[in-house]
């Protein structure tokens, strides 16, 4: 069954629907600045009022009820500033970020390159569960892997403590991957922790969120299944940087080149392209007229939420299983 408006906000929300609720999530959103960029309150209280699993399915559901279904972005708070600003294009960590995560991978021995050739690429699939645990996440994966030394599943590698705060978390992590790693220059390790610490508040520094940009938006852009070899790790440049991308479909192209319908009631889900791990890479600017979002929870945090749901207070160990907890905590709740 596909959901209309008015049963997705009738479902579950009802006592959520009134006008407190809503003039709180408004005064919540109004230092958005961009004014194209704003927030969905429709599904913010979907996501407010939802278990994490009736979640993923609802979110499906709400892309079909639409005319137009919409691609959707799971990003970092790290960039939530960026976007009230400039909207969805030519979004930058800090220098000062990028000395601290190139520091730290260095002691275990690791280079990040951190070259987009000043290229705009923003990484999107339609609105479901791969993009919502995209949004999850606390930091990009060459921070997660190459910074912190963690697994590219995203999994949290040691077991967080019930009251303890993410950043401290990741602090305890690297502490962690340093006592594992026998050639790390003990000398570093002091700076190494501080940079971490600094690197980790930054990320963790308000709410993460998932944008929905309608299709038309980016319809003339470049695009492309994932990523393009050259077009991301500083190989080309100049005349050839600018053949490579010309070289690729746009958006429009790409979905008739890929048989992938918004018509004839077929479903762009039904193409498993659309919903790759992989992303579908958006190159360029992209227009912020019509786009939104909500803010979601990370990993993390949602993990400290429902263990205090269960049985477990300050202090507790927590098991590092995000399912188990989700799952045993949704019974709870029943």
């Amino acid at each position: 069954m596909v959901l209309n408006k008015d049963m997705l906000i009738s479902r579950r929300i009802d006592n959520m629907f009134n006008i407190d609720y809503i003039k709180a999530i408004i005064s919540k959103f109004l230092r958005t600045s961009n004014k194209n960029v704003k927030p969905n309150i429709q599904l913010q209280q979907l996501y407010d009022s939802n278990d994490y699993y009736e979640v993923l399915m609802l979110l499906q559901e709400y892309n079909l009820s639409q005319a137009m279904p919409f691609l959707a972005c799971g990003m970092s708070c790290y960039f939530n500033n960026q976007v009230n600003e400039n909207g969805l294009s030519n979004l930058k960590l800090s220098p000062q970020d990028i000395e601290d995560a190139k520091f730290i991978a260095s002691c275990f021995g690791k280079t990040i390159n951190y070259s987009d050739n000043n290229l705009s690429t923003l990484y999107t699939t339609l609105l479901g569960t791969t993009e919502f645990n995209y949004g999850m996440q606390t930091f990009p994966a060459g921070i997660f892997e190459d910074v912190f030394q963690c697994s590219s599943d995203h999994s949290l590698p040691i077991q967080p403590i019930v009251g303890e705060s993410e950043s401290d978390y990741y602090c305890r992590v690297l502490d962690y991957q340093i006592s594992q790693f026998d050639n790390f220059p003990t000398e570093r390790k002091s700076e190494a922790l501080a940079r971490a610490k600094r690197l980790a508040s930054n990320f963790c520094n308000g709410k993460n969120r998932i944008y929905l940009i309608p299709f038309e938006n980016v319809a003339s852009n470049k695009t492309s299944f994932g990523d393009v070899e050259g077009l991301r790790d500083g190989k080309l440049s100049g005349k050839e940087l600018e053949a490579k991308l010309d070289s690729l479909y746009s958006f429009e192209q790409l979905l008739q080149a890929f048989d992938v319908s918004i018509t004839n009631g077929m479903s762009p889900y039904d193409n498993p392209n659309m919903t790759s791990e992989y992303g579908i890479a958006i190159y360029g600017t992209i227009a912020s007229k019509g786009i939104s979002f909500f803010e979601i929870d990370r990993m993390y945090d949602l993990i400290q939420k429902k263990a205090r749901d269960m049985v477990y207070t300050d202090g507790d160990v927590i098991p590092n299983d995000f399912d188990l907890i989700m799952q045993e905590s949704s019974r709870l709740k029943k």
